[in-house]
């Protein structure tokens, strides 16, 4: 990242050291400037890397002056001859180095080459240090590093704002300073900093902590990362932390809470993963769960094994449409899914709501047995048999009974629609006592039909129509003497596998017909070529 150009100042009479020198290649990211002069000006020795001193090095004023103009960062070397080392003990504590006249050029090159190391060195340790600095002081979390003593070694910005102090009256000082806390305070608080950095001074690994700190008069809450540091011999240095300031997101959280529990349903919200973060006390109530049963586990998980219950056992799991139902003895809950979605539009989680819906599914209800039910009998009217036609395939062995009252027109003439009602009922209660109630339609007036799939025997059916003229005559006409009714039964059976309500509704109407023409009160059972018996 960095080329660096060092400028080194030989001040000499002779090229001895000049010639020795620039043979020396430059290491990586560095190049060489090498001058040689008896007598410089000293302001030109300022913005030098390196200065040797060969000339005068017998004048400790020179290397003193030179010493006092030269960059801070600057290495000073003087040379010496055996005669003139009583100079040395005036200079000595100015010298980077010192080299021995006459030279050995082994010697005198394996210095510089060191030296020369030593500038990288320090360049590159800068460089990372100026790294560290950029890196950490970009951050938005706090950041400090510790030795073992609990001393702080460096922090970045967000560390010096949150405490109000600067890098320089932070560094090499402890907890209690720097959080302005007096050690009896710390005893009755809730803070637990200092023990959690003995934690991960003794595990000797990285440690996730929930911290609550006293910052410039406030309580702010933390989720703080400890991680220790080691020297080269696996032994703790110290440590380095990273704080997340999660005090806006927790009372974000508290709010949350408290919007969800002030909802009149039941709430549960789940991340991005459908793991369940939070359930509302309507939510446990509903269903007999409390919020460990359920946090961090797949909403999966609030279904029992049968994929039939909540894990309560006290709702019923039903598909309606497009709508998910949960059903108990008293009650229906809709589930209305929503996801939560980031600032981009992406999913970041998902809210349930589970709302009350009872009176709406009843009504509903409601509303399709009036449609589907005869409202004087109770059994299911003409439009529910077309439903069924619709819906149920006419398979082979299906049977089909049509009854018809005869008579029943002189009944409502002669004795009203009352009394004709009456008889209605009564045998629609007949017809249940010998039939499935969902078997049984009212197709308008005295007509009657009944299904009966899956009669594999037509003896079975003919059994059936039997009861029923049977039962009419015992019950309907020894109740109602005085209106000489009675019912006429056509029977049919898809016996070729058409599939069709239709051709199985004529069979069994020309049987019915058949019927009334022998005489009423009886039943006819339809046979192929149109011949009934």
């Amino acid at each position: 990242m960095y080329q660096r150009m060092l400028k080194i100042f030989i001040v000499a009479q002779e090229p001895q050291l000049e010639n020795l020198l620039k043979d020396i290649n430059p290491l990586e990211r560095f190049s060489h400037q090498i001058i040689c002069q008896p007598h410089p000006d000293v302001s030109l020795l300022k913005d030098c890397s390196i200065i040797i001193l060969d000339s005068f090095t017998s004048d400790s004023d020179f290397i003193k002056k030179t010493h006092a103009v030269k960059n801070k960062d600057a290495l000073l070397i003087a040379c010496f001859t055996m005669e003139n080392l009583s100079t040395l003990a005036e200079v000595h504590n100015l010298l980077d180095q010192v080299w021995i006249r006459p030279f050995e050029e082994e010697k005198i090159r394996a210095s510089f080459i060191k030296i020369l190391i030593r500038i990288k060195e320090n360049e590159d340790a800068a460089l990372t240090q100026r790294y560290l600095d950029t890196l950490i002081d970009s951050l938005p979390d706090m950041i400090w590093f510790k030795d073992a003593e609990g001393s702080h070694l460096k922090v970045n910005n967000s560390f010096c704002r949150a405490v109000n102090k600067t890098k320089e009256q932070i560094q090499d000082r402890g907890h209690y300073y720097i959080w302005d806390i007096e050690p009896e305070e710390y005893a009755q608080g809730e803070y637990v900093c200092l023990e959690s950095e003995e934690i991960v001074l003794n595990k000797k690994e990285t440690c996730l902590f929930d911290e609550t700190v006293k910052c410039q008069d406030e309580l702010r809450k933390f989720k703080t990362y400890k991680s220790p540091i080691f020297d080269k011999d696996g032994e703790v240095l110290g440590t380095v932390g990273l704080a997340r300031d999660i005090t806006d997101l927790q009372n974000l959280k508290i709010e949350l809470k408290i919007l969800m529990e002030s909802l009149p349903f039941a709430v549960m919200v789940a991340d991005r993963d459908r793991k369940i973060t939070l359930i509302n006390q309507k939510f446990m109530g509903l269903f007999s769960l409390e919020q460990s049963d359920l946090e961090g586990r797949r909403i999966d998980s609030f279904i029992d094994e049968s994929r039939k219950f909540t894990r309560s056992k006290k709702w019923i799991i039903e598909q309606e449409e497009e709508n998910t139902l949960l059903l108990s003895q008293d009650a229906v809950l809709k589930i209305h899914n929503e996801p939560l979605l980031d600032i981009f539009g992406i999913p970041a989680g998902y809210i349930y709501l589970f709302i009350d819906i009872t009176l709406e599914h009843s009504h509903k209800n409601r509303l399709l047995i009036d449609a589907n039910t005869d409202h004087l009998t109770g059994l299911n009217n003409r439009r529910s048999l077309q439903d069924f036609m619709r819906k149920t395939p006419c398979q082979r062995s299906t049977a089909l009974l049509l009854a018809d009252l005869d008579n029943f027109k002189e009944v409502n003439d002669n004795f009203g629609h009352d009394e004709g009602d009456r008889i209605l009922i009564a045998f629609s209660t007949l017809l249940q006592k010998i039939f499935p109630s969902d078997n049984l339609f009212r197709l308008g007036g005295d007509e009657f039909a009944i299904i009966l799939p899956d009669t594999k025997k037509a003896e079975t059916a003919k059994q059936y129509a039997e009861k029923l003229v049977a039962g009419f005559e015992e019950t309907i006409v020894l109740h109602f003497p005085h209106a000489e009714v009675s019912v006429s039964v056509g029977l049919a059976i898809d016996v070729d596998d058409s599939q069709n309500f239709g051709e199985l509704f004529k069979r069994a109407d020309i049987a019915l017909y058949d019927a009334k023409n022998s005489g009423k009160s009886a039943w006819r059972f339809w046979e192929r070529h149109n011949h009934s018996i």
